[in-house]
C-alpha cells in the first residue's frame, strides 16, 4: 500500500460521506415540508365528547364537594351546640350536688351546723332541705344520744 493509494481511498470516503450528508439533509427538508396529517372527523368528535364528559364529571365533583362542605359546617355547628349543652348540664349538675349528696352526709351536715348554732331554717336553706327534714334529723339525733346515754348508764 502506497501513500497515493491511501490518499485516493481517503478522498473517495470523504466524497461518500459528503454525499450521505447531503442525502440526509434533503430527507430532513422533505419531512419538515410535509403537512401534519389531517385530523379524522370521527377522532375529533370523540375527543370533543371526551372533553364534555370530563366537564360534566368535574361539575358533579364540585357539587358533591360543596355538599360535603355544607355537611361539615352543619356538623361543626351541631358540635358547638352540643358542647354548649354539655357545659350547661355540667353546671346544672354541679349546682345540684348538695341535693344529690348521700343521706348520711346530709345528716352529718345538719348535726354539724346545728352544733355551730345555726337555726333550723338557716340549715334548711343552706342544704336545700325542708325545715321538717332538719327538725326530724335533729330529733333523731337527740333520741339516738339519749338512747346511747341510757345504755351507758345501765352497764
Amino acid at each position: 500500500m502506497t501513500i497515493e493509494f491511501m490518499l485516493g481511498l481517503l478522498i473517495v470516503t470523504d466524497i461518500v460521506l459528503v454525499l450521505a450528508l447531503l442525502f440526509l439533509i434533503r430527507m430532513a427538508n422533505r419531512e419538515m415540508k410535509r403537512k401534519p396529517p389531517e385530523l379524522d372527523e370521527k377522532v375529533f368528535s370523540e375527543f370533543r365528547e371526551l372533553i364534555e364528559a370530563s366537564r360534566r364529571s368535574t361539575d358533579h365533583l364540585l357539587q358533591a364537594l360543596n355538599k360535603v362542605e355544607e355537611v361539615g359546617h352543619n356538623l361543626d355547628e351541631k358540635e358547638e351546640r352540643l358542647k354548649a349543652l354539655v357545659e350547661k348540664s355540667d353546671l346544672r349538675l354541679e349546682n345540684q350536688k348538695p341535693e344529690v349528696s348521700s343521706r348520711g352526709k346530709k345528716y352529718d351536715d345538719v348535726i354539724t351546723m346545728s352544733g355551730q348554732g345555726l337555726a333550723e331554717k338557716e340549715i334548711a336553706d343552706i342544704l336545700n332541705l325542708t325545715e321538717g327534714e332538719v327538725s326530724l334529723i335533729l330529733d333523731l339525733h337527740r333520741k339516738k344520744n339519749e338512747d346511747s346515754h341510757s345504755r351507758n348508764s345501765v352497764k
